[in-house]
């Protein structure tokens, strides 16, 4: 009886292992997770506009350069021409909403024959530009 009975035992043993009744259990592993920011970095440049970008990691150094991800963005080493506002492409109204790159970056623009104007770069790649009002 012993023996049919170990017969039978081993018949049951090896059909749950052919049907995969059983099975180690391996233990499960936590999904990792990565999350990351943008950053924004800028500087200003005596010679010309102020730079600024966007990225995962950014530095500056004041009057030298911003750099975003590894793309480096540098201050002129010569000043830029001074304004003509007799060039009706100098004129506040006629910059408003043009291309420009980089964000953040500014220039002066011309309200009746003065260079009085202000223009930034925005993030839409468009000048927004502000006039000064006087006091009456």
């Amino acid at each position: 009886m012993k023996q049919t009975f170990a017969v039978l035992a081993a018949l049951a043993v090896s059909t749950l292992v052919a049907c995969g009744g059983i099975e180690a259990v391996e233990p499960q592993e936590e999904l990792g997770q990565e999350s990351s920011a943008l950053v924004s970095c800028s500087t200003e440049c005596t010679t010309g506009p102020s730079l600024s970008c966007w990225g995962t990691t950014c530095s500056a150094s004041n009057n030298h350069y911003v750099q975003c991800d590894g793309n480096y963005q540098y201050c002129p080493t010569t000043p830029p021409p001074p304004l003509d506002c007799s060039l009706s492409r100098e004129a506040c109204v006629n910059v408003l909403g043009l291309a420009c790159a980089p964000s953040g970056s500014t220039r002066k623009c011309c309200i009746e024959d003065m260079p009085t104007g202000n223009c930034q770069c925005m993030h839409n790649g468009q000048w927004m530009c502000t006039i000064p009002v006087e006091d009456p």
